[in-house]
Parts: structure tokens; sequence; C-alpha cells
């Protein structure tokens, strides 16, 4: 956009829009992304400030739905009114590993946090874990998986894990793990 005076109200619908067509929400950096792909916003630091004053406002006045925040959460202990109330809602919490006794432990990587919410809500109810590796996979995440590959006592062979990666995640963040002693 080249010294075009920008218009709030049309950013504003435009970005309910988007954040409407997505399934499991979307974050602000999501909304500006497509903004500026779609050249109804310039992609500078000084806009995404300004769009995210815009959408705050249209929040607070009820015309804009949520948006994630994957950076700042409130930690609250868990509570129940009642030991019955605790007692129904941990029925809900039990489920068995999907892939005790696999040949392969499947896995599923985003270089994103953005996207960690979207992939949890289609792989949670397949027993999918997903990691966040943030541009690089960490020793630790690697030690992490390879502990929870090895520790499957019901394959007498090596288990290999597969760890799929997003599409923007870099080519090096692939690794094979192994529970055997090759790792």
């Amino acid at each position: 956009m080249a010294r075009e005076r920008i218009r709030w109200p049309v950013v504003v619908d435009r970005a309910r829009e988007i954040v409407e067509g997505y399934e499991g929400g979307v974050t602000l950096h999501q909304v500006m992304y497509r903004l500026a792909s779609e050249g109804v916003l310039p992609h500078t630091p000084s806009m995404y400030r300004h769009l995210s004053s815009h959408l705050a406002q249209a929040r607070r006045e009820g015309h804009f739905p949520d948006l994630i925040d994957t950076l700042r959460e409130v930690h609250v202990p868990p509570a129940w009114p009642d030991a019955g109330a605790f007692l129904r809602e941990s029925a809900d919490w039990f489920g068995l590993d999907r892939t005790t006794g696999q040949e392969h432990a499947v896995y599923v990587a985003a270089e994103k946090d953005t996207l960690r919410q979207l992939l949890t809500g289609w792989l949670a109810e397949y027993g999918i874990p997903v990691l966040v590796v943030r541009g690089f996979g960490s020793q630790s995440y690697v030690d992490v998986v390879r502990d929870r590959v090895a520790t499957d006592s019901t394959t007498t062979e090596d288990r290999a894990c597969r760890v799929i990666i997003s599409r923007t995640c870099r080519a090096g963040s692939t690794r094979r793990f192994s529970s055997g002693p090759s790792g």
C-alpha cells in the first residue's frame, strides 16, 4: 500500500471475516499475515500495533471475536465446587496411550506456537502429541520424545518415532528417534 489512508472500519471487518473463517481460533499474528498478504495492510511493526489497538477496541465494544493469545495465561489451580463435581469431570480425563504397542510413535511438530491450538484440536482425539519447536528442536525435546517412545514396554523391538513437521519448519528440525541404543 503506497501512502493510502487506512480505512480501519474496513480493515476490522475483513479481520473479523478472517477470524470467523478459522476453526479453533486464530492469533493476532495470523490475522496480520493474512491482511498483509491480501494487500489490506503493509506488514510493518507500527501497522501491527495499530491493528492490535483497533481489534482490541472492537473486542471491548463486543464487535469482534476473541483471538488466541499463546503468550499470556492466567495460572489458576484447578478447583471444583464439591467432590461430586470433581469425580464427574475426572472421568473425561482418562485416556489410553493410543500408540502403545504400535511399531511407530507419531508426533506432529510445528515451528510456530500459533499452530498449536489448531493442531491439538485436530489431533487430540487421536492421541497424537504436538510439539512446538520454535524454529528448531532442542536437545531437551529430543530427550523427552525418546524417553516417551522408549517407555512402551509392550514391544520387544526398537520402536521408531516419526516426527511430522509443518511446512514452515526448517528441514534440519526433522529427526528420527529410536528407543534402541543407537538412538
